[in-house]
């Protein structure tokens, strides 16, 4: 299923990172039944080879999804589809809508805050 997820690679045009625009291509994917609950997503080496980025890129936009509630991710399994229940409940909103921006911007604040917590650790 990695084929027409991100064939076309990350939208220099597009002023988001290019995590955040494979997260979305993800999620799109996801929520137009591309992916169903349970399904398995690609490897990060799929995802990173399909989408023309870096493998750290791929684990970044999963790691978003998997912040945001929508997939689940298994050491060694691999990053799985939640079901919507969960994800309605993870994400704090039912059906359509959510302002996909707010949500990204969250995990982009979690991740500064973690970064800077490793930084404060080794000083």
């Amino acid at each position: 299923m990695v084929g027409a997820v991100g064939k076309f690679g990350p939208d220099p045009d597009d002023p988001r990172a290019p995590y955040l625009q494979v997260a979305s291509g993800l999620r799109a994917a996801i929520k137009a039944g591309e992916y169903t609950p349970g399904a398995q997503l690609p490897s990060y080496q799929e995802l990173a080879e399909s989408w023309s980025v870096a493998i750290n890129t791929a684990k970044s936009a999963v790691g978003l999804l998997r912040d945001e509630g929508l997939v689940v991710v298994r050491p060694g399994k691999g990053s799985f589809v939640r079901s919507q229940a969960v994800e309605d409940q993870a994400v704090g909103h039912s059906g359509e809508g959510g302002d996909e921006r707010v949500w990204q911007a969250i995990a982009d604040l979690r991740r500064r805050v973690a970064d800077l917590e490793r930084g404060a650790d080794h000083s």
